[in-house]
């Protein structure tokens, strides 16, 4: 994600740090695209941290209290749809969290499906239908499925006593 170069003037007509450019840039994003729902709710999660992060010394008031609005909007944003609102579907939010969960464990397994599935205390088979079927937007996450060879080994056919 690229943002625009802010440099805001200093007294004196000095630019502001560089670490300091990016973090009004945040704020507005959030405040503009994170409310509104236009952006995932981890990546207005993902975009208050660096804010918040860039931040961590100014004592600027004004600032300051942007930075709490952003914080609402983001724990808004994290504590999903409201029962009861306009538009709250039950299947619809369940699938939501499933899908985020699946992408937590697939980010912290590498896009191994056998390591996210026992994070998540699923087989490997399962979690692999679920990808397949109910969240296919979350296929680019994971490694490339390999096929394993079968064994050319067999047990020999057990013999029948007649």
């Amino acid at each position: 994600m690229t943002l625009p170069d802010e440099r805001p003037e200093r007294p004196g007509g000095f630019s502001a740090p560089a670490d300091e450019r990016p973090a009004p840039a945040l704020l507005t994003l959030i405040e503009e695209q994170g409310a509104d729902g236009s952006l995932h709710s981890s990546e207005v999660y993902e975009l208050y941290q660096r804010a918040d992060e860039l931040l961590r010394e100014r004592e600027d008031a004004e600032t300051l209290a942007r930075l709490r609005t952003c914080a609402r909007v983001v724990m808004r944003r994290l504590a999903g749809p409201e029962v009861g609102s306009e538009g709250f579907n039950m299947y619809e939010a369940v699938q939501d969290f499933e899908a985020r969960l699946i992408e937590r464990a697939l980010e912290k397994a590498c896009g191994s499906v056998t390591k996210a599935a026992r994070l998540l205390g699923l087989t490997h088979q399962t979690l692999g239908t679920i990808l397949n079927t109910r969240h296919k937007s979350l296929a680019a996450k994971r490694t490339p499925v390999r096929r394993r060879l079968r064994s050319i080994f067999r047990k020999p056919p057990a013999k029948s006593r007649h």
